[in-house]
């Protein structure tokens, strides 16, 4: 599919989020080597208006299908198709390009990260809950295609780049780096009274709500647990998660002779994203450059898992099974939402998750419409005892 001398073709699925306008910032200073066949994103019609009239694709979609109408008359005097909602997007997905940047938020990302499988030839994968929810299958199925996935999370970024030429059987263990969030050295009792506009408000990163919160409750670094477990065929018991507040080093490989390799970069998105964008190889991503000279300490610290309780509920769900695993990020999506909505306290997310995964999801996993089936009922489960209130 890849030919000398010839621009990528390239889809990005959450076009206009924190991933998708990073990708947008790297394929204008790139312009030269990149063509745009799909933009997708779900509510922001202005933003997908915008990266459309720019970048020109091919085909222009949005979630929301009462929107339809409004990017239809926008793109009228281009030659762009337009289409809304979820088939629409599938449809896309099937779409035989270069690369395909999956950042659609959450659940909502698996279907189109599942067919993109065989139609991509690389995966550009932001979107963690695709292999948290559907590893052992999606991961069947790319094997037997020409499909490579590379996560542009910064973490699994890094731990990729290191263990790509890297035998696992030489490996120790790997170790998973956060800043901690906005509550780092906060007490459990004090998260109850934390605001919303607190639990964004993280201190390096620029995200959505819903991660930003996941990166609060430290739930992001538990689904990062799951998602390096199932990518790189590690055993949990080897994966570490340390805080590191700085964030400058995004991951750690340590090897059965007690040497380590680590990555380091500035903390910018940019950087992985221009990594999957081009790999094997390397192309500019206007990134601030890392100057150690001016770096005073590095730091880490251990989790303090009797305040930030995520961690281990996920290991819990790992050791459980495959169905476990999907329903904690399902119950963990609607309690989120509750509190984003102010339904409920930041430490009610944690006893949702630990009242909602006492219900037996022992089920066989075989297949996505398996997976789909698990996760509706666990969504079910949770919003009936965050409306009951039957958590606290």
């Amino acid at each position: 599919m890849l030919k000398k001398n010839k621009k990528k073709l390239i889809s990005i699925f959450g076009a206009t989020g924190s991933v998708g306008l990073s990708t947008q910032e790297i394929i204008k200073i790139n312009k030269n080597e990149f063509k745009i066949d799909t933009i997708v994103c779900n509510e922001d019609l202005a933003g997908l208006i915008n990266a459309a009239k720019y970048f020109k694709p091919n085909l222009a979609i949005i979630n929301n299908n009462k929107k339809y109408n409004g990017l239809k008359d926008a793109l009228k005097k281009y030659d762009i198709e337009v289409a809304s909602g979820n088939k629409a997007i599938i449809e896309a997905s099937k779409r035989k390009v270069d690369i395909l940047v999956a950042a659609i938020s959450g659940f909502a990302g698996l279907n189109s990260t599942f067919n993109a499988i065989g139609n991509a030839r690389y995966i550009a994968l932001a979107n963690k809950e695709s292999i948290v929810c559907a590893g052992p299958i999606l991961l069947n199925k790319i094997q037997n295609t020409e499909t490579k996935i590379i996560p542009i999370d910064s973490e699994h970024n890094t731990l990729y780049q290191i263990l790509d030429n890297t035998k696992i059987e030489n490996i120790s263990r790997v170790i998973i780096t956060g800043s901690g969030g906005p509550f780092r050295g906060f007490s459990y009792n004090s998260l109850n009274k934390v605001s919303l506009e607190e639990a964004i408000n993280h201190p390096i990163w620029k995200m959505g709500k819903k991660i930003s919160i996941d990166s609060a409750t430290l739930m992001n670094k538990g689904l990062e647990l799951i998602e390096a477990a199932y990518l790189f065929n590690i055993n949990q018991k080897n994966i570490d998660i340390i805080i590191h507040p700085e964030s400058i080093i995004h991951g750690i490989v340590e090897y059965k002779d007690g040497s380590m390799n680590a990555g380091l970069s500035m903390p910018d998105m940019k950087s992985p994203i221009s990594f999957a964008l081009n790999y094997p190889n390397k192309i500019y991503a206007d990134i601030k450059k890392l100057d150690l000279t001016l770096i005073k300490s590095l730091n880490f610290e251990e989790v303090d898992t009797s305040v930030f309780k995520s961690i281990e509920i996920c290991r819990s769900a790992l050791n459980e099974g495959h169905a476990s695993v999907i329903s904690l990020n399902a119950i963990n999506e609607v309690a989120v939402n509750s509190f984003i909505k102010k339904k409920i306290n930041f430490n009610s997310i944690m006893d949702i998750l630990k009242e909602a995964l006492n219900k037996n999801y022992n089920k066989k996993v075989n297949c996505l419409e398996d997976i789909i089936l698990v996760d509706k009922e666990a969504r079910n489960i949770s919003k009936h005892i965050i409306n009951s209130g039957n958590y606290k």
